[in-house]
Formats: structure tokens, C-alpha cells, sequence
């Protein structure tokens, strides 16, 4: 949209907005939540620096050996994950899933009591509302002693994706959130904070 404005140097988003309700995916953009990350699946690729991709990828390494459920896991998984996100088009894209559920992430999780060896949730808790329950949710896939890692940006998402955010925390109110379900521990790299939470 950024790119159209400077372009054509007048607003687009009420133009896309019709091209958008023509387009089953799209239908509601941008206020309708599957159809903005459907929309946003097509320029994931640029979002993030590889740089960071790296960082992530190096942090969540020693998971490679286990089954591991990647939550919102969008057009680009970090280690090879069985794929849940809402938006079919972001699912469509990532290569890194060996299983792909369209799922919401605000709703109980499809999957088997104790059947993840670990869960990554990369730039997503931000967005859930409802992350009590999915912190349950997720307790309860996870096998005894398996890790959820969560990694959240320190500073402030991008403004065009904000409108979607739900919850921006410090590093020290997470901490004490996810506390009440696992053991954590968390560090910060670069900018990101890593907790890496532990099931009893």
C-alpha cells in the first residue's frame, strides 16, 4: 500500500479495499483479521531482517530433534514444525511444515493431549487476546519436560501491523504471565526476548 501511495501520490487503501471484497481471501480487508495476514502473506518474505532469522534460527536449533508445533507460525517457520495460523495464504507459503491447521489461535487448539515435544511462538503473543487460554491450550499438547519458546520484539511493532496487536508487555510482566504455567527463563538478544518456558 506504502508503495502504491508514493507511485500514484494519493491514498489507495479504500481502492484495495473494493479490489479486496472481489477476492474470496481478501474479503474484508484490512479490518477482517484472516483476511489482513492472508494480504500480508504475500510480502512476509521482506518483514524480517535475515539477519534475526538467523539469530531465531541458531535460538531454537536444539529443538530440531523433537516434534514441534509452530503457533502463528505465518509464511516462514524457523525449524522444520507441524504449521498453525489462521491465514491459509501464510500456511500456503511456508515450506518449513511438514503438517499445515488453519486454526485460531483465540479458540482451543485441534490437537492431542501431550503431543508436542515443544511449541515456538515467534513474534505472534502480541496479537492473542485470549493468552490465557492458549497458554493452557498449549500446556496441555505439550509432553512432560517440553519447552514452549516464545519470541517477542523489544521495541514497537510497525504501526500498519499495531492495529492488530492486542498486548504490548514488558519483558517483566511476560515473565511473570507465562510463570504461572511454566518454568521460564529469558534473555534478550539483539533487541529480542527469548523465554523459554519449561512444562513440569
Amino acid at each position: 500500500m506504502g508503495l502504491l501511495e508514493l507511485q500514484y501520490q494519493q491514498p489507495v487503501q479504500s481502492k484495495l479495499r473494493k479490489i479486496a471484497s472481489k477476492i474470496p481471501w481478501a474479503r474484508g480487508w484490512p479490518e477482517n483479521k484472516p483476511a489482513f495476514w492472508n494480504a500480508e502473506a504475500f510480502m512476509w518474505g521482506y518483514k524480517i531482517d535475515k539477519s534475526i532469522r538467523v539469530l531465531i534460527e541458531k535460538e531454537l536449533s536444539s529443538l530440531k530433534s523433537g516434534k514441534n508445533l509452530d503457533l502463528g507460525c505465518g509464511a516462514y517457520s524457523y525449524l522444520p514444525s507441524v504449521g498453525l495460523d489462521l491465514s491459509e495464504k501464510m500456511l500456503q507459503f511456508n515450506e518449513q511444515c511438514s503438517e499445515k491447521i488453519q486454526a485460531d489461535l483465540e479458540r482451543p487448539l485441534p490437537l492431542k493431549q501431550n503431543s508436542f515435544d515443544s511449541v515456538t511462538a515467534v513474534f505472534v503473543w502480541n496479537y492473542v487476546q485470549k493468552y490465557a487460554q492458549l497458554l493452557r491450550e498449549v500446556q496441555r499438547i505439550l509432553k512432560k519436560r517440553g519447552f514452549l519458546v516464545v519470541v517477542l520484539y523489544a521495541g514497537r511493532v510497525n504501526d500498519w501491523q499495531r492495529q492488530k496487536e492486542t498486548t504490548h508487555y514488558t519483558a517483566q510482566q511476560w515473565q511473570k504471565i507465562l510463570t504461572q504455567y511454566f518454568q521460564v527463563k529469558w534473555h534478550e538478544h539483539q533487541k529480542l526476548w527469548f523465554f523459554w518456558c519449561r512444562k513440569e
